[in-house]
């Protein structure tokens, strides 16, 4: 199942109905943008609009959707145990329970009036209503239901690699479409309010609309009334299951959860492991909200998993897809009702109730194209037989310095350290072709810094450190991997493992570099044809082109020089190591 889908019924449902709602708001924002340009063309379109959604299968539709969703909402937020929540959770809670409070008095005034009382409820007569004296407040509604209906379709979508390429469009139009429908609004609005200042003009909106009489004036009031009272009326009953649970919960009884490297609570029974957590502030891994669609919130059930019950759609689902032993569980489903010990195996970013929701980078892992460069030092071995271990820990500490210097200074990032080499990768922020040239600019650095490493250290070894390097580029997993508390963020995929098999190239050729021919395509660098040749490398069915590079100091001057668009790189920092 894809992650977008998964969910149990009730989950889906309001994930269904919401889109709905969301793609209705977002026609009707659209069609007050219109403002901008004319009323007329504005209500033209609008008229097309209402052809779909006063049309009984679109009645049905739409108002299905409001009410599953409103529901469904609505249960969710009763029958939580604690509202130690992430702040975007916590936000689109509150914004979903202010929407009604304002939204239905705004249906009355136009649906309501619309099919009780004959009003032809167009822009002319919604703005001689909302303008000015509730444009405030309309305004208010539009840009609540918009932030709404925005966190809600991130915090689903964040799961999904393609979206995060689109995300600096989609930020573009979450923040132009409500300036635009604000702004349309507003034009529209005071052409209205002038319009409607001349007695006569007003007489004339009044007959085209079919303003309502005075006693339908009162009871479209007394309908506003009531709908808020109404709805406060379902808070308190919202409010009242939740003390009744609590209490109850408080009077439940007793059961220890331990968790590994960390504290041991006792709570009541009742709720989701992942709940524990945050009621006591244990941080805890969740970037879907609890809605077992990623597995952040895993842990291993290291004693009492045979006291839980077997694991059902939807956590099943997801336990599968990321082929899951059988003693991994996810927290957000799970409800232990004896002791058990876990180990939670996704480490978040921070501490208590705020760190719930970690970065799908950090957690859930995001896949991305990346370039990948492996640098080692050649005849270490060699350079070490006689030295005392201080002298060998000193040795590749001046190295991993000058070379994560030189990594840092060109935009990358050290991965990890193996044994006298290194992994650093590179076009996490500005792209792969970015990161190619960043890569090939750091091999000429790493070059240029051994020059001084040498003269220091040189003469003490008798003979000078040289590197051999394997440069790839490729789709990388970038996540948080590990076991309990040695969890920590790396890159996997096959580009490492090419990478790694070009450097072993590169030293049996005796040059600094082996890069395959994609990184230098990609790098927008064409190297002369005797450089070039083809190897067989372990994983791909074909054979691979690939560039040697005598020296990084001798590299085409034309990828030294940023090209246009591309961020010139921070200034290094401390090298790690």
């Amino acid at each position: 199942m894809h992650i977008l889908t998964r969910g149990d019924i009730p989950q889906r449902l309001r994930l269904i109905s919401g889109l709905i709602l969301f793609i209705f708001a977002l026609t009707h924002f659209l069609n007050t943008a219109v403002g901008l340009i004319s009323l007329e063309q504005m209500d033209q379109i609008d008229r097309w609009r209402v052809v779909v959604i006063r049309s009984l299968p679109g009645t049905i539709i739409l108002a299905s959707a409001l009410v599953i969703h409103m529901f469904f909402a609505f249960w969710k937020v009763a029958t939580r145990t604690t509202y130690r929540l992430p702040w975007w959770e916590l936000l689109q809670i509150v914004l979903g329970l202010l929407i009604p409070f304002l939204l239905f008095p705004h249906i009355v005034n136009t649906r309501i009036a619309s099919s009780f009382f004959n009003v032809e409820d167009n822009y002319l007569y919604e703005l001689a209503r909302l303008w000015p004296a509730n444009a405030i407040i309309q305004s208010t509604l539009l840009v609540i239901v918009w932030i709404h209906g925005c966190l809600g379709i991130h915090f689903w979508l964040r799961l999904h690699t393609p979206y995060r390429a689109m995300q600096p469009v989609l930020l573009f139009l979450a923040i132009t479409i409500p300036l635009a429908s604000l702004a349309g609004f507003m034009v529209s609005g005071r052409a209205v309010a002038s319009l409607i200042e001349n007695p006569e003009a007003f007489q004339r909106v009044r007959e085209l609309t079919r303003w309502p009489n005075a006693e339908a004036n009162e009871l479209l009031g007394t309908y506003r009334v009531w709908v808020r009272l109404g709805f406060l009326g379902v808070l308190g009953f919202i409010a009242s299951i939740f003390a009744i649970r609590y209490i109850s919960w408080l009077s439940a009884p007793k059961v220890a959860i331990s968790y590994a490297g960390g504290p041991t609570v006792t709570v009541p029974i009742g709720p989701t492991l992942l709940e524990i957590s945050r009621l006591n502030k244990i941080p805890h891994a969740s970037v879907c909200g609890g809605r077992a669609r990623c597995s952040t919130c895993r842990v291993r059930i290291e004693e009492g998993g045979e006291n839980l019950p077997p694991a059902v759609f939807p956590e099943s689902v997801t336990l599968a897809a990321i082929e899951a032993p059988a003693n991994v569980r996810l927290a957000c489903q799970i409800r232990p009702s004896k002791p058990i010990v876990v180990t939670r195996l996704l480490r978040p970013v921070g501490t208590g109730p705020d760190a719930a929701g970690v970065p799908e980078s950090d957690s859930s892992g995001t896949e991305k194209p990346l370039a990948v460069l492996y640098v080692n030092m050649r005849e270490f071995n060699e350079l070490t037989r006689t030295k005392l271990p201080y002298d060998v820990v000193f040795l590749l500490n001046q190295f991993f310095t000058a070379v994560g210097t030189a990594v840092r200074s060109q935009g990358g990032t050290v991965d990890k350290y193996i044994g006298d080499g290194l992994i650093a990768v590179f076009g996490q922020r500005q792209g792969v072709e970015a990161g190619c040239r960043q890569a090939l600019r750091a091999i000429r650095a790493i070059d240029l810094a051994l020059d001084h490493l040498n003269s220091v250290i040189g003469p003490e070894l008798g003979r000078p450190v040289r590197i051999a390097a394997g440069l790839h580029a490729g789709h990388l997993i970038l996540g948080r991997i590990g076991h309990g508390a040695t969890v920590d963020l790396t890159v996997v995929g096959p580009a490492v493992k090419i990478a790694l098999q070009l450097e072993g190239l590169a030293k049996q050729r005796d040059v600094q570099l082996v890069l395959s021919h994609d990184v230098a395509r990609l790098a927008g660098w064409n190297p002369e044809d005797h450089l070039i040749s083809s190897v067989e490398v372990d994983g791909l069915g074909e054979p691979l082109e690939v560039v040697d590079v005598p020296r990084g100091r001798d590299l085409a001057v034309t990828i030294l020089a940023p090209v246009q668009g591309e961020r010139t790189p921070r200034a290094a920092e401390p090298a790690e190591g």
